[in-house]
């Protein structure tokens, strides 16, 4: 069977957003760890995984 990882939610220090109000969440993972943070949309920390994932902001 399959260990899966449990994300961790992140709350961004910008807008605050949570699971229940964020339009938009990120995922970051990395050694054997998952992260999940939601954004609203006009917030610019979600602009910029945007871009840094190589998409239009």
């Amino acid at each position: 069977m399959f260990d899966l990882l449990r994300p961790e939610t992140v709350m961004c220090p910008f807008c605050k957003a949570t699971a229940a109000d964020g339009a938009v969440r990120t995922l970051r993972t990395g050694a054997g760890s998952l992260s999940v943070t939601w954004h609203a949309l006009n917030c610019p920390h979600y602009a910029a995984d945007r871009i840094l994932a190589d998409k239009e902001g």
